[in-house]
């Protein structure tokens, strides 16, 4: 990949599935040329992989052990070629709460809107919102009325999912239920009302569909339901309540005999297969997700950032560790060949000291004072790699202070760091004037930034308000390469 290229080329998106059992992925790879090969075929082919979890690493969609998933994710990450990718993650959905709420139709839009779903989220949710990361999405195709999906899930699980990707080296721009991918890729016609049910390793999802909208879910953990009759007994249950509330009949479907939809049976690695369909229909469902045009991702996404705002940021990230890597490689490159160069000279010296009671010394040969002069040369050569190993600054550790820093309804659009001991200039949105009030006081509360100056703009303005803040780092020489 071209380094100038990295920052503007588009995106290329695995979809990830990570369940208590597996982490299964789903992409695409430009398909081979072959000699009389089928010419009607995409041009990219799907590549699907599968690696199974030793029980007991995730339990419920709880990460119990993150070493053990972070290994296994590393290693498949490596082994695909997949660092040059960002991720769509589709999580197990038995601790994610979902519901659907209706809102006045005078709040379709603007300010009415978010202050509607910002009541839904503060009177109807059943916990403290201090303690989940929650978003939202439009749940109505119709004009007759207005819905919003609210899906929220406990912020120390959701880091621990970040953490663990991230140490894995996965660029991840969104995370997602397993029930919001099903949705993408589940073959189901229109107006047809389907109860899904998907069993886990430890629990199993009922959750209703009607216009490829989630209308109801509800996960039951097999602790508590042990017996497969007293599962059977409450599906019906679900089902017969339902359809009375709803006054339709609906149709129950278990996942393994679930089907992609008709838009990917183009691909010949997914369409003679019934059974890989089913397997990776969640996986596909990300990888659908990361087919959606840059700016038009609207899907909920259970990160503290918008998907625009998480895919800048992982963007960057992979430049710096691009350019850290570069430097890095070059350094070892000069120390392996200053060790070489030590041993052979060491080697001949011992030989010209043993022998040296025997022979006359003459005038240095043109070959050994050609070798002299190519040692002299390497040993200035990893000087000055090292020199520019010290003098490169390690802006991840900036980046990352920023994004920690960063609080729920502020977006930033551009940063502007010439150099380690200047000002560093930040630019972008706040949700209003108190939000942004609280973002200075988050920098400010930085070990690393000090001279936090955000300059009073706009007064009249109320909400979606531009800024501008400029900030020094305390001490530039930690940001140095030692």
């Amino acid at each position: 990949m071209k380094i100038l290229n990295l920052l503007i080329e588009d995106k290329k998106v695995a979809g990830v599935e990570i369940s208590d059992s597996s982490v299964c992925v789903s992409y695409f790879s430009p398909r081979r040329k072959i000699l009389g090969a089928d010419k009607t075929l995409p041009k990219n082919e799907l590549i699907f992989i599968e690696e199974e979890l030793p029980v007991g690493v995730i339990i419920d969609g709880v990460i119990i052990d993150k070493i053990i998933l972070g290994n296994i994710l590393k290693k498949l990450w490596i082994k695909e070629g997949l660092s040059k990718m960002f991720a769509v993650v589709s999580i197990q959905e038995d601790k994610i709460y979902s519901h659907i709420f209706p809102i006045p139709k005078d709040s379709s839009n603007g300010s009415n809107l978010k202050q509607a779903i910002s009541m839904a989220i503060e009177f109807e949710l059943p916990f403290k919102r201090s303690d989940m990361n929650i978003s939202w999405e439009n749940a109505s195709k119709t004009l007759d009325t207005k819905e919003i999906l609210i899906s929220s899930i406990p912020k120390k699980i959701i880091d621990d999912y970040t953490s663990v990707l991230d140490g894995a080296g996965v660029s991840v721009y969104a995370i997602e239920s397993h029930i919001a991918s099903l949705l993408r890729s589940i073959n189901i016609k229109d107006n047809e009302n389907i109860l899904l049910v998907k069993n886990n390793q430890n629990s199993t999802t009922v959750f209703s569909i009607k216009n490829n909208i989630l209308r109801f879910s509800r996960t039951m953990p097999s602790l508590f339901i042990k017996d497969e009759k007293n599962i059977l007994d409450e599906i019906s249950k679900i089902k017969n309540f339902l359809e009375f509330e709803n006054g339709v009949n609906i149709t129950e479907l278990r996942l393994s005999n679930a089907t992609i939809k008709e838009d990917y049976l183009i691909y010949p690695e997914i369409s003679s297969n019934t059974t890989k369909q089913s397997k990776y229909l969640i996986s596909m469902g990300a990888l659908i997700r990361g087919e959606i045009p840059k700016g038009q991702d609207s899907d909920i996404s259970l990160l503290d950032i918008s998907t625009d705002e998480a895919y800048k940021y992982q963007k960057i990230k992979i430049f710096i560790y691009l350019i850290r890597n570069i430097t890095i490689g070059i350094s070892i490159f000069f120390i392996f060949a200053f060790i070489m160069s030590y041993f052979f000279i060491f080697s001949l010296s011992q030989n010209i000291n043993s022998t040296s009671s025997n022979i006359t010394i003459l005038p240095a040969s043109s070959n050994l004072m050609e070798k002299q002069q190519l040692i002299q040369n390497v040993n200035s050569l990893t000087l000055v790699s090292h020199d520019f190993l010290v003098m490169t600054p390690n802006w991840s550790i900036i980046v990352d202070e920023i994004y920690n820093k960063t609080i729920d309804g502020v977006t930033i659009s551009s940063l502007n760091a010439p150099s380690p001991s200047e000002n560093i200039t930040l630019v972008g949105v706040a949700r209003n004037r108190d939000v942004l009030n609280q973002f200075k006081k988050s920098l400010q509360g930085s070990t690393m930034f000090t001279d936090i100056n955000l300059p009073i703009l706009n007064l009249e303005q109320k909400s979606d308000i531009a800024f501008l803040i400029t900030f020094k780092i305390i001490n530039p020489s930690m940001i140095y390469y030692k």
